[in-house]
């Protein structure tokens, strides 16, 4: 698995900064493996528009980024999702198995240490969301974070601390030394599925792909950004919605969520960052031909770290959007670099 592990993204919403960090990027999973339900009719259809951004042409894999979100207020930094961690025991997940992953360092480039985290949150209890959580150290798996209050959402800490139900996802140890390490220090907190970390931030509950999935809102007032955790693993789902991941835990709930996703926010300002859409992640819903693509933003070059710059289209206005978010200028660079040639996936 060739991977990539950088570079860092960012936006701002007001008084609100966004920072992606990249855990890992590669190309994972056959298409018709992460969508069961994929004929070879369907991924031959859209094959065209998923290659080579979203689909590997030389093997076929779709590509897949697993990142943390950190969201920072004037009153609070909050870690979004920990990803897959390093040294952990995965034999029946490869790709997470005793992985040394330069994530740490990332987050130091993106201008935050672990002791700055004031909360962690899991949008929901996959292996692949929370093993950041912790980390090894002389043997014993302690919290990464040791400052912060780790949250998860009620329903889904009762659905994943029932071992039949875990093992129907995997028998893999990541609830012995991911979660019940955090639970044991004191530092978690279960919450609801509507709770606020203040006027900028909040959380809303999307069923489906697992119990007590959750998004993240930011924004003031209403949404402005999205952080749409795993109700869309690729943007083939955008097209075919009826698509699940292989990962889903409720078949018929997941399929309406995502559906309702997609028809709210399509053809809006609202800006969607989902969990695993490789780089550049962030973009929108947009109206295509009876279903929906996902439209990603494009990239501006800087010596010190790649930022985006808002140039995906309106669809059918032929006009550059920016919405509510603003991305971090840069010194000589053009406002909207190659605007009028938007990439629509």
């Amino acid at each position: 698995m060739n991977a990539t592990t950088s570079p860092i993204y960012r936006w701002r919403v007001g008084e609100v900064e966004i920072t992606r960090v990249l855990e890992f990027e590669a190309a994972l999973f056959e298409p018709a493996v992460i969508h069961p339900e994929a004929s070879p009719e369907i991924i031959a259809r859209h094959r065209p528009w998923l290659q080579p951004m979203l689909m590997d042409p030389a093997s076929g894999l779709m590509i897949f980024a697993f990142h943390s979100t950190v969201i920072k207020t004037p009153q609070a930094t909050i870690l979004v999702d920990t990803c897959s961690g390093n040294d952990k025991e995965r034999p029946h997940k490869l790709r997470y198995h005793r992985k040394n992953w330069p994530y740490l360092a990332n987050l130091a480039a993106a201008g935050v240490a672990p002791d700055d985290i004031d909360y962690v949150l899991c949008t929901h209890l996959h292996a692949d969301h929370v093993g950041w959580n912790t980390r090894l150290s002389n043997g014993r798996w302690v919290p990464t974070f040791p400052n912060a209050r780790y949250l998860f959402a009620r329903e889904e800490w009762e659905h994943w601390r029932v071992a039949e139900w875990r093992a129907a996802y995997t028998t893999d140890p990541y609830y012995e030394d991911s979660l019940l390490p955090v639970m044991e220090s004191g530092q978690a907190e279960l919450i609801a599925t509507d709770y606020s970390f203040d006027d900028h931030v909040w959380i809303e509950s999307w069923r489906g792909h697992t119990p007590g999935h959750v998004c993240v809102l930011v924004g003031s007032r209403q949404a402005s950004v999205v952080l749409s955790g795993d109700i869309m693993h690729t943007p083939l789902q955008c097209a075919e919605p009826q698509l699940n991941s292989c990962f889903c835990v409720d078949a018929e709930m997941a399929r309406a969520t995502r559906r309702r996703f997609l028809e709210t926010f399509a053809d809006s300002t609202v800006m969607i960052i989902p969990a695993h859409f490789p780089t550049p992640t962030a973009g929108w819903i947009r109206s295509h031909d009876g279903s929906f693509r996902f439209h990603f933003d494009y990239p501006a070059e800087s010596t010190s770290e790649r930022r985006w710059w808002y140039c995906s289209r309106m669809s059918g206005r032929g006009q550059a959007e920016r919405g509510a978010v603003e991305v971090f200028p840069q010194s000589g660079a053009a406002p909207f670099p190659e605007c009028g040639a938007a990439r629509q996936w």
